[in-house]
């Protein structure tokens, strides 16, 4: 089995009450939320436009990483370390889990 994932059912930012305090992005903690510079966000909807969804929200990594170089790279970084760490502890696994065998037993000589 594993460890039971959470997923939202539904993820929405509601524009209207959005005042870009980013606090939403010190509190996230997958560091999931960036953001940008981009604050023209008119629709001629008066109300259904301000409801963003989250395919309106994302972004792609190559995005992210022009509008913030420095901290895309160390981002880059930390993902790497934790992949690298992941894997070394996924290929420590297997060789903690086979059971020792005994000494005694290799060693005894057989009685016929």
């Amino acid at each position: 089995m594993g460890k039971q994932q959470f997923y939202p059912a539904v993820f929405d930012i509601d524009i209207s009450v959005c005042m870009s305090c980013q606090i939403c992005v010190e509190v996230c903690p997958f560091e999931a939320i960036k953001m940008d510079k981009e604050f023209e966000l008119s629709h001629r909807e008066r109300f259904d436009a301000l409801l963003m969804r989250k395919d309106d929200l994302a972004k792609s990594n190559d995005y992210y990483r022009r509008i913030s170089p420095t901290d895309a790279t160390e981002v880059d970084a930390k993902l790497t370390a934790a992949a690298e760490a992941a894997a070394k502890k996924k290929a420590a696994a297997p060789a903690a889990a086979k059971p020792a065998t005994p000494a005694s037993n290799e060693a005894a000589p057989s009685r016929a």
